[in-house]
């Protein structure tokens, strides 16, 4: 069942403008990813998957840079809500248990992807988790939230590179690839071998627009939307 509940931003401003509600009551519906990327991610596979003749519950998707297992997860809902599952991968050694805990039909792996042939990387763990990185200076980068200040330490873990990972769990589909590593979306995306196809890319973009379309439309990946922190890219032809 998918959670609903009465769209407040409709009452606020009745409110402010002295309106009437309507008499029909308008919902929101839960999200869990950032801005809502989610919920555009699943509008466009069940138009995908609608025209494939396939169940919502056969997604396959990989989540790189997982961090928390519901808040700010771009596959959160797809797995809650129609029981599709994936690989989930974090550096973070700390951030394990809990998404073992709660994402137990997915695979999760501990360690870095990486766009350079290396078997180890040190990573800088900041006390806000979304904002460790292979990169204290892209850490730096966030003064509002103590920045390089709040690092609380650095950890060594099991690096592997993107292509490396992809052939060993890509399979023979993945409908949806969603990339968060705190300044090395472009690279990784760059890095990745054009044999793999997922219909969906999804990455943070850090304002790297015309980037991210000379690396994606080369690929053959269409615009699909702009969030505030994400660009969201669909292969060509698939809808």
């Amino acid at each position: 069942m998918r959670y609903t509940i009465e769209n407040p931003f409709v009452l606020h401003e009745c409110v402010r403008l002295g309106m009437e509600k309507a008499p029909i009551q308008t919902h929101i519906y839960e999200s869990y990813a950032q801005c809502n990327e989610d919920i555009i991610v699943d509008s466009i596979l069940r138009a995908l998957t609608r025209r494939a003749g396939r169940d919502m519950k056969s997604i396959r998707y990989i989540e790189i840079g997982a961090n928390h297992p519901i808040q700010t997860s771009s596959t959160y809902l797809l797995n809650r809500l129609y029981g599709a599952s994936g690989i989930l991968v974090e550096a973070n050694p700390r951030l394990m248990e809990a998404l073992k805990k709660v994402r137990q039909t997915d695979i999760v792996l501990n360690c870095a992807i990486t766009s350079s042939q290396v078997d180890r990387v040190e990573i800088f763990v900041h006390e806000k988790n979304e904002l460790s990185s292979m990169s204290a200076e892209h850490i730096s980068q966030f003064q509002n939230f103590g920045g390089t200040n709040k690092i609380i330490e650095r950890v060594s873990v099991d690096a592997m590179h993107i292509n490396t990972f992809l052939k060993r769990y890509c399979g023979d589909r993945v409908d949806f690839l969603s990339i968060d590593v705190e300044g090395f979306d472009l690279e990784l995306v760059g890095a990745m071998d054009s044999v793999f196809q997922p219909a969906i890319i999804q990455c943070e973009h850090e304002q790297q627009f015309d980037q991210f379309q000379s690396v994606l439309g080369q690929k053959g990946y269409n615009l699909a939307a702009i969030t505030d922190v994400n660009v969201i890219y669909v292969k060509a032809g698939v809808i």
